[in-house]
């Protein structure tokens, strides 16, 4: 049987590609989230804060969304994980009609 691979632990956060996760949608959420980040920014300068404050915000901004576009994708992962698991166990089920619920015949 051949298939895909599919790991058991999830990829680790890299703050940067994490919008990757998402395929297509990615090269949408990647902009947005550095333009947030810039908008972070720019609003605190623009209300007289100090630049490194700004450049914090900006940062932490981009941090938190990119941490929520990771949780988001893992999910996703997962959720098509175990969506293909319970397909593999129908389909072991209907191939074994003798047996019962403990894999055991009657």
């Amino acid at each position: 049987m051949s298939g895909p691979l599919v790991a058991d632990m999830a990829p680790p956060p890299t703050l940067v590609l994490d919008a990757a996760y998402l395929g297509w949608a990615g090269l949408l959420v990647l902009p947005a989230i550095v333009t947030a980040a810039v908008f972070a920014g720019r609003a605190l300068r623009r209300r007289g804060r100090g630049r490194g404050l700004a450049i914090a915000a900006g940062v932490a901004v981009f941090v938190a969304l990119d941490l929520v576009v990771y949780f988001v994708a893992l999910e996703g992962m997962f959720a098509a994980k175990r969506e293909r698991r319970q397909a593999e166990l129908e389909a072991r089920a209907q191939q074994a009609p003798g047996t019962g619920p403990s894999g055991q015949a009657p």
